[in-house]
């Protein structure tokens, strides 16, 4: 093979290696980016937090459960990643319980995290759509506002309260929201948020 005609396919050669090791080193770079978002946990600290995820699929009462929300609200940021995990990979009790978790932190920079981690047939599920909607709006997205809205309607005390004390924490309205109503006020009282959140989408229109 003629020596020009040798180099030239060296040459080719050095340019798809240095092509390829640039796309290496790319990806190499966006996954450590992505594993080194958020504050990591120190290896024993790992090894607890591994230890209250397993403990959320079994855990036996609600007084547990506040005690682990708590906990994990204690950590912060370093429990981020177990927290969104839950959220896209754990059962019904774990990804209601990340969801929860990260509500009562109302850390916005988990927003866009939190919807890409959550998989859309999982909102099938009454509990978990509130608890979405409920992280939403504590972020200060008010997109499922109505599913909150709707929660009143509910007849168990503690869903009505949950949906009634995150809309009062995330809006300016005045309309009283309380559980010892009858069943034509409680029906009053959803109308009139109905109306409240209706007026606010013209409102946002007309901006």
């Amino acid at each position: 093979m003629p020596l020009h005609t040798t180099r030239r396919l060296l040459s080719a050669s050095l340019l798809v290696l240095a092509s390829l090791a640039s796309c290496a080193t790319n990806a190499t770079t966006s996954a450590s980016f992505s594993a080194s978002e958020w504050l990591e946990p120190s290896p024993e600290l790992q090894r607890k937090i591994d230890q209250k995820e397993a403990e959320v699929s079994l855990c036996p009462d609600q007084f547990t459960w506040i005690g682990l929300s708590d906990w994990y609200q204690s950590v912060g940021e370093p429990a981020y990643p177990s927290l969104l995990q839950m959220v896209q990979y754990g059962d019904m009790r774990q990804r209601s319980f990340s969801l929860c978790v990260i509500a009562a932190m109302q850390d916005r920079r988990l927003l866009e995290p939190m919807r890409e981690a959550l998989p859309p047939a999982s909102l099938e599920a009454e509990g978990t759509r509130r608890e979405y909607a409920r992280a939403l709006a504590k972020m200060g997205d008010f997109s499922e506002l109505p599913v909150l809205i709707e929660a009143l309607r509910d007849s168990s005390p503690e869903q009505f309260g949950r949906a009634a004390r995150a809309l009062e924490t995330v809006t300016n309205s005045d309309i009283p929201v309380s559980a010892n109503t009858t069943a034509e006020e409680r029906e009053e009282i959803v109308e009139a948020w109905l109306q409240w959140w209706e007026n606010q989408q013209r409102d946002e229109l007309l901006r």
